[in-house]
């Protein structure tokens, strides 16, 4: 199932100008799957997608794993290793599992991969769920 998207979010906004305009969707055995295609201003260097775009990335499909349980989140931490380069223009996919989750939290873990199934990253974070009233404000129109 599809998830939403928050109009100026930088990860999933889809009318956000320099955002990533990601898509997440809910998976059957309780995953989260992202997809993203990088753009040129995602870039660091020439033809290289920049660490914060990437890292940006992987926290999206991570904490989206709460929306599952009609939860917000605030990312507390979040460890990204990088195992090779990624272009703009280029599709990739990441795919997050939850480890750990308690009342107040969550940890879970991601993999990147490319458009040919190359292993591009991988994240680890520990996500703060919201309480209600936090919730309520944020999505106050």
């Amino acid at each position: 199932m599809e998830q939403k998207g928050f109009d100026g979010c930088f990860g999933c906004g889809p009318s956000s100008e320099y955002g990533l305009r990601a898509t997440f969707r809910n998976m059957e055995n309780g995953d989260v799957e992202g997809v993203c295609t990088f753009q040129e201003q995602h870039c660091g260097y020439q033809d290289t997608v920049h660490v914060g775009a990437v890292a940006g990335f992987l926290s999206e499909v991570l904490g989206r794993l709460s929306f599952q349980r009609d939860m917000y989140y605030l990312t507390q931490s979040l460890k990204v290793t990088f195992r090779c380069a990624i272009s703009p223009g280029v599709k990739v996919r990441a795919f997050a599992t939850l480890k750990r989750e308690t009342a107040k939290h969550f940890t879970a873990e991601a993999k990147m991969f490319g458009p040919d199934g190359t292993l591009v990253a991988l994240g680890e974070g520990r996500f703060l769920l919201m309480e209600a009233a936090t919730t309520k404000r944020i999505l106050r129109p």
